[in-house]
């Protein structure tokens, strides 16, 4: 089970005309189709209810906050707490494009580490940390392509204490993305799922990528 927090540092601010909500449900096709994955709502998801429930139990997550502030990717599919499209508490539709590419990446390490993913996803506060950093890079890449900057990354290291991560995770975890932040600085683009999404915002909104030079 993994998760992602909607509510990161510049993902609001936008400097020019905004994604449409027919262009994002176009994205978010061109993503499951190339991934092979499919969305649910989270909501009226009897499985995420009982993580809720389980989540709350454990004193790790307040039910309400996982249902309606977390997407969350199991298997191949996508829990989300909005309608693609349709901006909603929080989730505004650069958001949701975002969050789109960093839950296929959780798929994408699904798929390079098999079941043992999800058990060392539940089971290891480090592990969980160390998949949520490789996640988060998806965000620091799509802000360096939408704005031609970078948020800071201790704010969303510190967003893994929400994951039951121990606060050597969130050092960890900061340092990993302030590493990878330098490449993202020179245009690098390391995450699979970012590839995947480039090919189709490159291509039908170019205009919202940041002006280079």
């Amino acid at each position: 089970m993994k998760g992602y927090l909607q509510s990161l540092p510049g993902v609001g601010t936008l400097f020019q005309r905004d994604i449409q909500p027919a262009e994002v449900w176009a994205f978010y096709q061109h993503m499951q189709s190339r991934l092979r994955t499919k969305t649910a709502n989270k909501t009226d998801s009897l499985e995420m209810q009982l993580a809720a429930e389980a989540l709350q139990r454990m004193g790790i997550l307040d039910r309400q906050r996982f249902l309606e502030k977390y997407a969350t990717t199991v298997g191949r599919t996508l829990y989300l707490p909005f309608e693609v499209g349709v901006p909603k508490g929080g989730w505004d539709l650069w958001a949701q494009v975002v969050v789109c590419v960093h839950e296929h990446q959780h798929v994408v390490q699904h798929d390079e580490e098999g079941p043992s993913y999800e058990l060392a996803y539940l089971t290891s506060a480090s592990a969980r940390a160390r998949y949520e950093a490789e996640a988060y890079t998806c965000n620091l890449e799509l802000h360096s392509w939408r704005y031609g900057t970078l948020p800071a990354v201790r704010p969303i290291a510190e967003g893994l204490k929400h994951y039951g991560c121990r606060p050597e995770d969130v050092e960890v975890t900061a340092h990993t993305l302030a590493l990878t932040s330098v490449s993202v600085r020179h245009g690098a683009v390391v995450s699979e799922a970012t590839n995947v999404a480039l090919e189709w915002l490159n291509s039908h909104v170019p205009h919202l990528r940041a002006k280079q030079g």
